[in-house]
């Protein structure tokens, strides 16, 4: 049986779950409640995402975790009286767990119990349209699981149907670690060829080509789908992690001395806060094309609170991919919900970036003609961040 069949047998749409998310800040490894407070509006979109119906949030000062059941035992007697209040069924803690954590969490909650990875992973599985995208979620979760066997236990049955369990499935998860490590290499030769024939279908390439890249949701997919002005629209929606293929599309850009000119405009992967390296290396064959391309369009969701802070997540995942230094234009989208002094420093700080809404197509004509002058002249226009 293929990733793609594992991970949609795995898929349980027949119950409803109704969850609890803890938020921390204050331990050695969450100090700065700032960033922690959006982390956890993050693991909300998240959620809903997943289609869990988030009932109650907690967001708590941790000095230290527990190291048995990460959270302190007064704080689990008030999660005892919420589950048994609002008829909870999924506990969501924004954080990376140990096995031995959930396994006593569960057992003492008698729920599921989930970690900020153990989400996303989820929602990998449930957004993955292509066979290529399934072997990387697959492989992505193998990865997780292997080093954490030994601890998961009677955890093991998470990972068999429902929220926090889309993928490999029981039957191969209580398999030993040899079996895992086998299906891990046969995934990876899978991905080699699809990574093979990518670079076969680049070097056919006469045009110019650009990764559209950024943070989950700031509007890639959209970007693109105006560019190309395409009939074969690629996959948007207003959802943190709404597609995870790469997508090309062909882009007119404009003439020059009366002859036209094109490029090739790559939909990427969108990065996320607390992404461990392992979950991002799964996706290299997707990533990979970001480090043969010509360009890059950085996508930003210039109305978001926390923008600099994404951009900082964008920037660090092309630093690990190696391709910071490559031309790169900035893109700031949903321009219609900034305030105007907030444009003001912005547009001080980022003179050469250019502002828009995907959805209204403003800025998008802007873009275009950025991208025709690069593709004439490409050694010339400046890296904006």
């Amino acid at each position: 049986m293929d990733a793609s069949q594992l991970i949609r047998h795995s898929i349980r749409s027949d119950e409803t779950y109704r969850a609890i998310l803890v938020g921390h800040y204050g331990s050695r490894l969450h100090p700065n409640k700032r960033v922690q407070q959006e982390s956890l509006r993050e693991l909300f979109l998240l959620s809903d995402t997943a289609g869990v119906k988030s009932m109650q949030e907690l967001f708590l000062y941790l000095r230290e975790v527990n190291p048995a059941t990460f959270l302190p035992s007064g704080q689990i007697e008030k999660i005892k009286e919420m589950i048994a209040a609002y008829h909870i069924n999924l506990l969501i803690i924004d954080s990376s767990l140990k096995p031995n954590q959930l396994k006593n969490l569960e057992e003492i909650l008698n729920i599921r119990v989930l970690g900020r990875i153990e989400l996303i992973l989820d929602i990998f599985a449930y957004r993955a349209r292509t066979r290529a995208a399934a072997l990387q979620v697959e492989l992505a979760q193998l990865e997780y699981i292997l080093p954490r066997l030994k601890g998961l236990g009677g955890v093991l049955s998470r990972l068999g149907g429902g929220i926090g369990t889309r993928g490999p499935g029981e039957t191969m998860l209580e398999t030993d670690r040899r079996h895992i490590r086998r299906r891990i290499q046969r995934i990876k030769r899978e991905l080699e060829k699809v990574r093979k024939h990518r670079e076969n279908t680049r070097k056919h390439r006469s045009i110019p080509t650009f990764s559209i890249v950024g943070y989950t949701n700031a509007g890639k997919s959209s970007l693109l789908n105006q560019l190309a002005s395409s009939s074969k629209k690629v996959f948007a929606e207003d959802r943190l992690f709404a597609t995870l293929d790469s997508f090309t599309r062909k882009v007119y850009l404009g003439e020059n001395n009366y002859k036209p000119n094109y490029a090739l405009l790559t939909d990427t992967v969108g990065f996320i806060r607390n992404l461990p390296a392992s979950l991002v290396a799964a996706f290299q064959s997707t990533l990979e094309e970001i480090t043969f391309t010509d360009g890059i369009i950085q996508v930003q969701d210039a109305s978001s609170p926390y923008l600099e802070e994404e951009m900082e997540v964008v920037n660090e995942e092309l630093n690990r991919l190696g391709v910071a230094k490559k031309p790169k234009l900035l893109f700031f989208n949903k321009d219609d919900l900034v305030f105007e002094q907030t444009k003001k420093e912005l547009r001080q700080k980022y003179p050469e970036a250019i502002w828009g809404n995907t959805l209204s197509k403003e800025g998008v004509a802007d873009l275009r003609k950025a991208l025709q002058a690069s593709v004439i002249d490409f050694g010339k226009h400046k890296i904006v961040v």
